[in-house]
């Protein structure tokens, strides 16, 4: 019976990975909708490549810096439990890889080929690990300092904070430290130039094929087939239209306000899907649809003039992103 539960879970989780995995080709679809005509398969070879990167990273460094897990053994011990730690090391992986895939949305067009892929390598080897091992991993003693301050631990089921605020806050520093692509602003800061989404098409494309993986994002979170639970299902589902919806009003329907509505909800739903109530979750999707719309426009055209290409001058100051992310020329 036990090793039946095992062969379950290993296939469960193994779905999840799939799907996961299914939704980088979103993350990449998403950018090639959003970046010029003229760097369309530039982005896809960069995702491809980068969830590449992401793997080795994660294998040999990154798993082990958050789970104290290595693969150094021999085969045989590997596939214990019906290779179960194998298959949750690549569902875990596929959250990993979409660190590196939400920067990458944050700074297309303005970042060398080469300094990317060695971010890359450096965030899901060693800056995305630790904070996972701390949230996820039980490791270094935080979430025991935490709940023992607090009550309870930090709880983020599904990775709003650990996954997609962690890629946001990294790829926003990527942003400040980059600037803008040339020409968008004029010298007293005024925009001088739009650059529209060069494929409505495939940008919805690739809002869809992540709005659908979500759901083995956050269900399959439980990493078991005993944990499964249909209320993180239908929250996310809720949270997903809430997101469309306020994003409609709030854009004018605007399409591409539109088809990242549904994103901004299903990233703010991941921490508490398994704990809310669906018209919380409905709340929180409104919430944060509205939000994404009103916070992209503030930053695009009013506060502080980023200009991210996702919505998710080169600098003189010698650190690690003006080094690695070496603006390229803009042509």
């Amino acid at each position: 019976m036990d090793s039946l539960v095992t062969s379950v879970d290993t296939l469960f989780v193994l779905l999840g990975a799939i799907m996961v995995l299914a939704m980088h080709s979103g993350f990449a679809f998403l950018e090639v909708g959003t970046v010029r005509y003229k760097n369309q398969v530039n982005a896809l070879v960069k995702l491809l490549v980068d969830f590449s990167v992401s793997t080795v990273a994660y294998f040999f460094i990154g798993y082990l810096v958050a789970y104290g897990v290595s693969f150094y053994d021999g085969a045989n011990e590997l596939v214990a439990r019906n290779g179960y730690e194998l298959v949750k090391f690549f569902f875990l992986l596929t959250f990993a890889a979409a660190i590196p895939a939400i920067v990458s949305g944050g700074i297309a067009e303005r970042a060398r080929f080469n300094g990317q892929l060695a971010a890359t390598f450096l965030m899901v080897a060693l800056v995305y690990p630790l904070l996972e091992g701390i949230a996820w991993g039980g490791r270094f003693g935080i979430q025991g300092m935490i709940e023992s301050w607090a009550g309870q631990p930090f709880h983020d089921f599904a990775g709003s904070i650990v996954v997609h605020a962690v890629g946001g806050w990294i790829a926003l520093v990527a942003v400040l430290f980059l600037g803008p692509r040339r020409g968008r602003y004029g010298r007293d800061g005024s925009m001088q130039l739009a650059h529209p989404p060069s494929s409505i098409p495939f940008l919805a494309l690739g809002a869809w094929i992540l709005t659908v993986g979500w759901f083995g994002f956050n269900v399959m979170s439980a990493q078991a087939i005993e944990g499964i639970s249909g209320l993180v299902a239908v929250n996310s589902l809720m949270a997903m239209v809430g997101g469309t919806l306020a994003a409609l009003a709030a854009g004018r329907n605007d399409p591409g306000f539109v088809h990242n509505g549904p994103l901004a909800g299903l990233v703010a739903v991941c921490a508490g899907s398994d704990v809310m109530h669906p018209l919380g979750a409905l709340v929180l999707g409104l919430v944060a649809g509205a939000l994404f719309v009103k916070m992209f426009t503030v930053t695009q055209n009013r506060m502080i003039k980023i200009r991210q290409v996702l919505i998710v001058k080169s600098p003189k100051r010698k650190t690690l992103f003006g080094t690695c992310l070496l603006r390229q020329p803009m042509i």
